[in-house]
């Protein structure tokens, strides 16, 4: 997901200088010690010569094995009830109030003894603000990040959900409207909006964007840290109030919400490893920086390269590699002058799919002085967004295991906007097998089932392994138009070096119910790969006891060995959790009841007549917010904004704007001629 939004905050900067392709230079970036990066293998023009569409034909890929897809309905089923009900679990929370902190008191079934940690779960919650005429909705990736967490232990569960307090939330609060442009909305509030996105934007350059805190939220190293699409910001472990960006090491580095963790081939621990990609479409050049974390939460490796603009969104890991999986993408210029400018597109619409080349593996090394990064082309077209796990195997080829789609739809729309019509899950499990000494990445199908999410254990992470656990799409028509993401299922390898005869376990969790990211818990102690649980929140269509129009969330807690028994614990939330982006399992114990710093800053609070809520702390040493904030759309004292001066800011930028289209038209009016 975060990468996604930076590659698009990048894209029209290029139109600038646009031009012929033209030879590079390897940029420098700085690195520990003092290493210069080297620049990739230039990217392929052209799919090679003779070079087959797939390895493996697409009418003999696998068909699923599970229950919900034996039962092909006709061609005029489009699964309307179920993408309606599918739908309510994007429904916008009304603000600062909606946040909550209580014990979790109906529980069906009996949460494990033994299971302790924390389920974290972050994604935009609120994408609306103002009423009637001053209403403005955005695209619900760019809604403001929440965090919720369900901390276990001792069979008990508690419950929180906050805000993430950036710095553009609480001007935006402060204001009571939205001020700054998003990624994936193609409404603009800056006004006028015409001239903001063609001479600021585009003439100018300037792409920067809101920083929601939506995307992934991680807890290492004694750090918590929620995640946009390149900012951290640090949480506060027991309360998730805000500290805010450069707390620790891990919130002070530019890093996505995609990250592996991993253990060190000689034992001396786990790492966390983070990432970067941000693309100058201007010099097509992409920058990608590798960080890497100890267990005390200390950065103890930067390694950095550039190689030829691309698009990447997630990363594998093993001992001795970072593999990105580089989509063939281009920018739609033409959508740049005909859609942006005038609010009939997003940035992120402006990226399209690029058929004159394949996918790429690009495979930077992890140790040692050499800065040699392999490429390796693809033998089969298709994208890919969220990776299972990879490792390299005895003979030194590198197993790469992903969901992979045959359309380039930036994965949202299939997942976040499905319609059973021209948007709807449509992904495969697919396991390539990279030869870098041949040049050669071979594609292999393990089941045409749409699935996304990928999660396995963090256990066998970068090593040869055998169990997968995933959000999958329940049923399937005559005309291929599959269901919405609705089940949890478990693929098994019948060893770890298979290309194929998977077994899928599915558990589906009701008709109106929709099961949304797996994480997977491994048992202390364990020595099997699936001895463990796994965990995930479901939305409820139809709770009859819902706040929010009858929508509800539960927990459930799958035994991972016995699969398709189903929950063997539903914990239900005590509010609505709108479907979230990513999130992880913190196998230490964080956000859970008051401690006695927090109890006391409540009965503060409480005296001076400001109710429970401790909405605006940051952190330990925060002030008490000034009364009379609230949610819903602002209102008073978000702390440390100038709400005046932003004002007073955007109309002279705004005036500024107009008198310089005058001088601007010129340049324009060359652009747009030079699209013809």
């Amino acid at each position: 997901m975060a990468a996604v939004s930076a590659t698009a905050t990048n894209l029209v900067v290029a139109l600038a200088s646009r031009g012929p392709t033209r030879a590079r230079k390897s940029g420098a970036l700085s690195r520990p010690g003092g290493v210069v990066p080297i620049r990739a293998v230039q990217t392929p023009v052209k799919p090679s010569e003779g070079a087959t569409r797939e390895s493996q034909p697409i009418g003999a890929f696998p068909k699923s094995a599970v229950a919900s897809r034996q039962h092909v309905q006709p061609a005029t089923e489009k699964f309307q009830k179920a993408y309606a009900d599918y739908s309510t679990g994007y429904a916008s929370v009304p603000g600062l109030a909606y946040e909550r902190s209580e014990w979790i008191t109906e529980v069906i079934g009996e949460i494990p003894a033994e299971l302790e940690g924390t389920l974290l779960r972050n994604g935009p919650a609120m994408y609306v603000r103002g009423e009637g005429s001053e209403r403005f909705e955005k695209s619900y990736l760019d809604g403001d990040g929440m965090v919720t967490s369900i901390a276990i232990k001792d069979g008990k569960a508690y419950f929180r959900n906050k805000f993430v307090r950036t710095e553009d939330f609480d001007k935006e609060e402060e204001l009571g409207r939205y001020t700054e442009p998003s990624i994936f909305t193609a409404k603009d509030p800056r006004k006028p909006a015409f001239f903001w996105r063609l001479f600021n934007d585009i003439l100018a350059g300037n792409l920067q964007r809101k920083q929601n805190g939506a995307y992934n939220v991680l807890s290492w190293g004694g750090n918590l840290v929620a995640v946009d699409y390149k900012k951290p910001y640090e949480l506060d472990p027991d309360t998730l109030e805000t500290i805010g960006h450069r707390a620790s090491p891990l919130s002070s580095v530019m890093h996505t919400s995609h990250y592996r963790t991993l253990d060190e081939p000689d034992g001396s621990g786990r790492r966390c490893v983070a990432f970067i990609n941000e693309v100058d479409w201007r010099s097509e050049t992409t920058k990608a920086v590798f960080y890497e974390f100890d267990e005390a939460g200390e950065e103890v490796s930067r390694r950095a390269y550039d190689y030829p603009a691309s698009y990447v969104h997630d990363l594998i890991v093993t001992d001795n590699y970072y593999i990105l999986f580089d989509c063939p993408i281009k920018i739609d210029f033409p959508a740049v002058f005909t859609k942006y400018i005038f609010e009939k597109s997003c940035l992120s619409e402006l990226i399209c799919e690029d058929t004159d080349r394949r996918p790429l593996f690009r495979i930077f090394p992890r140790r040692g002085e050499s800065r040699e990064v392999k490429t390796v082309e693809a033998d089969y077209w298709c994208y890919a967004y969220h990776h299972v796990n990879g490792f390299e195997d005895a003979e030194g080829k590198i197993i790469f295991d992903t969901c992979t789609w045959d359309k380039f739809t930036l994965y949202f729309t299939d997942i976040c906007s499905p319609n059973g019509e021209s948007n709807y899950p449509r992904m495969k499990l697919s396991r390539f097998v990279i030869d870098t000494d041949a040049g050669k990445a071979t594609h292999h199908c393990l089941s045409d089932l749409p699935c996304e999410l990928p999660i396995t254990s963090w256990d066998y992470t970068g090593k040869p392994y055998q169990h997968i656990y995933l959000s999958s799409a329940v049923g399937t028509n005559a005309a291929g138009v599959n269901g919405p993401m609705q089940a949890l299922t478990k693929v098994s390898l019948p060893t770890t070096d298979a290309l194929g005869g998977v077994t899928e376990t599915e558990w589906v969790p009701g008709d109106t119910k929709f099961a949304m990211e797996p994480f997977y818990v491994a048992r202390k102690g364990a020595v099997d790969e699936d001895d463990g649980w796994v965990v995930a929140l479901v939305h409820d269509a139809e709770y009859d006891k819902g706040e929010m129009g009858g929508r509800g969330t539960e927990m459930v807690i799958i035994d991972a060995k016995k699969f398709g028994e189903g929950p063997v614990a539903r914990l239900r939330m005590p509010t609505y959790v709108p479907f979230g982006v990513h999130g992880s399992w913190s196998e230490r114990y964080v956000a859970g009841p008051p401690k006695e710093a927090e109890l006391k800053a409540i009965a503060a609070l409480k005296a001076a007549g400001g109710g429970t809520s401790l909405n605006g702390m940051q952190g330990p040493n925060a002030k008490i917010p000034t009364p009379g904030l609230s949610g819903g759309g602002g209102g008073g004292g978000s702390g440390g904004v100038d709400s005046a001066a932003t004002q007073e800011v955007q109309d002279g930028v705004s005036a500024g704007i107009i008198a310089a289209g005058v001088t601007a038209a010129v340049l324009g009016a060359a652009l747009l001629s030079s699209l013809a």
